[in-house]
């Protein structure tokens, strides 16, 4: 199967499009598997927004009015995301070897 034939959504991170180019050709090719790995990858692209937005802003957050301070609410958003991503990745059968044979 040529990759031309399911291109990556465009609204895909790099990192995103990577993945989609390395999986779908070969482990993604039914309607229900694609629609699983674009949410998977999505949820990995709001985890990395999450990230960057919390190393820009800080992991904690002070209220104004009161000046308690609090854990980032984007560090739930990026949690949430990169659990959405493995849960997915996992039931996609996708796994990650790194070069080392796991028998």
């Amino acid at each position: 199967m040529e990759d031309q034939q399911y291109p990556p959504p465009p609204h895909l991170s790099p990192r995103a499009v990577a993945l989609w180019h390395e999986y779908v050709p070969e482990k993604a090719r039914s309607a229900g598997r694609l629609a699983l790995v674009q949410t998977a990858l999505e949820s990995l692209d709001r985890a990395d927004a999450a990230r960057a937005e919390v190393e820009a802003a800080g992991m904690t957050t002070t209220t104004k009015s009161t000046g308690a301070v609090h854990v980032h609410p984007l560090i739930k958003v990026e949690r949430e995301g990169r659990q959405m991503f493995a849960k997915l990745w996992g039931e996609l059968g996708f796994h990650w070897t790194n070069g080392v044979d796991r028998r």
